[in-house]
């Protein structure tokens, strides 16, 4: 079976030599690319512009922002841009600075392109990772305030010590240390959004309200706020795609907290992120869809990868890796309350618990599972999953091995479970069920060796051996965590992936911005 596509295929990706550093070095790694002096504000502007694309550079004194002479300041490019005239606006290496509320303001449809490499004639060339341009807050203000129905794009650009104390901007909350979008759907990519904050306030690096947004293959680190370290949305419906989560800190939503949004979450990786509640991620509000994202190695007291704390549409989660996340009391990888969320082809495995449900805890909620595989969670009073106060689920085609407890249901709550493999020998649970509430069982659950490919590594495909092989029911999943299709044999196999006989290629690792 060829798995080098997909983030299953992802465990054990490498990143990059920067996203390997401690946080405390990748910081001193990113304030050395500053070799230019700081840029203050530029005074106003005079005559009309030709037309063209504008450039900054530190230390510039053009007044109409070419590429020969450009101007000093971001700021200046941004108020002299009018639709077709200088609204692509190429910033050379260097640390921007600013006065008042925040370095940049953008209230216009501009492309802002971080990365130019400041040559005064030829091609315009840019490369954000060898000349770093640099939006620098000082711990004084935000980096960028975007605001109005625009559509802005910000692309290769390094925002770093934004802080948005005293600042407001989200009813009596300061929100949006690095990064604040009001309204504007925004496109931010290839940007690293690093050490922002909004104490005691919301989205340390970036806040999106009422926003339809994309936001793609950014570094997100190191970022901290009260609710949304990285990134909180409030409303509107961004999508988020390929980007890393590193290291933010929250109460809620180390990485991204979601309110009242139907966003779309895809092929991001969320790592060492900590909060109380959602050490990962935190939705609160109408269902999201969180779909193919690598959830490692993430903290909280409960839900510490993903906290789900919310009425309304039932939220999608789907073809996760969930992996060595650790919760101090409740839901080391995911805690589900009143969402009757559907998780679908996801892996729940290696994450643990001081309390009650090391893989999953729910309670007065109603999810449904569909070909989900859950082996070695562990921890506090050893189940897998863990139905508390008013559950009631239906598991189908799960594979739930290698627990204490594959599974407890507390007095009036209940479970409902078809075509489940319980592990058998070196996978055998200690108990498969407990718990004094209801739990129905299926004749077509199997006892027996789920064959994973190397768990130690943390790949949890099946192996040609697997007695998950067609072993499932039909339960409407046509695909599996790797997007093959679903089933392959004669039908479905039990669990996140489908045995798919081809050979093996060489695997290629999917790095992360």
């Amino acid at each position: 079976m060829d798995h080098s596509h997909g983030v299953f295929s992802r465990f054990r990706m490498t990143i990059g030599a920067v996203f390997l550093m401690p946080i405390s070095l990748m910081v001193l790694f990113l304030l050395s690319t500053a070799r230019v002096p700081t840029v203050q504000a530029w005074p106003e502007a005079p005559a009309t512009r030709p037309p063209g694309p504008a450039f900054v550079k530190p230390g510039g004194t053009g007044t109409l922002c070419l590429q020969a002479a450009p101007c000093g300041s971001i700021q200046y490019a941004i108020e002299q841009s009018v639709p077709g005239n200088g609204d692509t606006i190429y910033v050379a290496e260097g640390t921007y600075t600013g006065t008042g509320a925040a370095v940049i303001t953008i209230t216009k449809s501009i492309t802002l392109y971080g990365g130019w490499d400041g040559s005064p004639v030829g091609e315009i060339s840019r490369d954000p990772q060898s000349f770093t341009t640099r939006i620098d807050g000082e711990d004084l203000r935000r980096g960028v305030f975007i605001s109005g129905t625009i559509a802005p794009t910000l692309d290769g650009l390094l925002v770093i010590n934004g802080n948005a104390s005293g600042l407001g901007g989200y009813t009596t909350y300061d929100a949006g240390g690095g990064i604040y979008v009001n309204k504007a759907a925004a496109l931010i990519s290839h940007c690293t959004i690093i050490s922002n904050t909004a104490k005691g306030g919301l989205g340390g690096g970036i806040i999106f309200v009422h926003s339809n947004a994309r936001l793609e293959s950014n570094l997100i680190a190191n970022n901290t706020a009260s609710w949304g370290g990285g990134v909180r949305v409030i409303a509107g419906n961004p999508v988020i795609w390929n980007n890393h989560f590193l290291g933010n800190t929250a109460s809620y939503g180390g990485g991204l907290y979601l309110m009242w949004s139907q966003s779309t979450v895809a092929d991001n990786a969320f790592q060492a992120n900590e909060a109380s509640d959602g050490g990962g991620l935190y939705l609160s509000g109408d269902g999201s869809t969180i779909s193919g994202n690598l959830i490692e190695e993430n903290r909280g007291s409960y839900g510490a990868g993903i906290g789900i704390n919310t009425g309304g549409q039932p939220a999608v989660i789907s073809r996760n890796v969930i992996l060595n996340n650790r919760a101090e009391f409740r839901g080391g990888g995911i805690i589900i309350r009143y969402n009757n969320a559907r998780l679908y082809n996801n892996v729940i495995a290696h994450n643990e618990t001081n309390s009650e449900g090391a893989g999953v805890y729910v309670r007065n909620a109603s999810p449904q599972f569909g070909h989900n595989t859950l082996a070695q969670n562990t921890g506090g009073e050893g189940s897998a999953i863990y139905l508390g106060t008013s559950a009631s689920v239906v598991l189908t085609n799960t594979i739930l091995v290698s627990h204490t407890v594959g599974i407890t249901v507390t007095a009036g709550s209940a479970a409902t479970l078809e075509a489940t493999l319980w592990g058998s020998e070196a996978w055998a649970n200690g108990t498969n069920w407990g718990g004094d509430g209801t739990i129905v069982t299926s004749p077509g659950d199997i006892w027996g060796n789920p064959a994973f490919v190397n768990p130690a590594a943390g790949d949890y495909h099946l192996g040609p051996g697997s007695e998950a092989i067609n072993a499932g029911v039909d339960a409407g999943v046509t695909t599996d965590i790797d997007g093959d299709p679903r089933p392959f044999g004669a039908a479905p196999d039990i669990g996140a992936d489908e045995f798919v006989a081809k050979t093996y290629l060489p695997l290629v690792l999917r790095s992360y911005p």
